[in-house]
């Protein structure tokens, strides 16, 4: 029994000289520079960049975006000032080098440098004359989007429904070709008829019938 007492007190010196080592201590997070690694963050997600028929589509809606604001800025505007318009903010948006050679066909081989530019100015005053002509009655048309599609490699065609108030709808497509110098309109069809397809019938006839005019010599 003597033994059991003795016991006790020296039990209590062991728990009374050890305290701090039994209590639990408080957590604290090692500051920078002393052992702590800070999480890393993910990476930043890149941009997926732009897919060919949204670059078309971007340069197609900025041409559109200004004839818009010219009609709207303009009211009932003269042919003039329509062919000026046209010519100088409208045609950079057209190859027109490769439309006259599309529509020259066979015949472009055998034409010298001047020849094809004479038959590309040629070409681009009786595009740009007959769209200032059609633009005559353009006022209050809503132009509304279609999907695109590709057509084949660096080509795609965009195409819009132009609507006016008890106006007949009429579809317009732009089909855009990539070269060094990006994205041109090279063909634009109204409700199924190609402008291309009738300059290079046009041309066809007329250099069957004539031959290479004297200008395109």
């Amino acid at each position: 029994m003597m033994k059991k007492f003795r016991l006790i007190p020296a039990l209590l010196c062991g728990l009374i000289s050890t305290p701090l080592l039994a209590q639990p201590q408080p957590y604290q997070m090692p500051m920078p520079g002393y052992g702590y690694q800070p999480r890393s963050m993910p990476a930043p997600v890149k941009p997926k960049p732009p897919s060919e028929v949204e670059q078309a589509g971007t340069i197609l809606k900025e041409g559109l975006t200004k004839l818009v604001s010219f009609f709207k800025q303009n009211q009932a505007p003269s042919g003039q000032q329509i062919a000026v318009f046209l010519d100088r903010e409208i045609s950079p948006y057209f190859n027109f080098p490769y439309m006259a050679k599309w529509a020259a066909g066979s015949y472009y081989s055998r034409m010298s440098k001047p020849q094809r530019k004479a038959l590309e100015n040629e070409l681009k005053t009786q595009f740009l004359s007959t769209m200032a002509q059609k633009l005559t009655s353009f006022s209050n048309q809503s132009v509304r989007y279609l999907p695109a599609k590709i057509t084949g490699k660096g080509q795609v065609q965009l195409s819009i429904a132009i609507s006016n108030r008890g106006g007949y709808p009429a579809r317009l497509d732009f089909r855009m070709y990539k070269d060094k110098n990006g994205w041109k309109v090279y063909d634009v069809s109204a409700n199924g008829s190609s402008a291309l397809m009738y300059y290079r019938q046009y041309f066809r006839q007329k250099l069957q019938r004539q031959g290479l005019p004297t200008r395109y010599r």
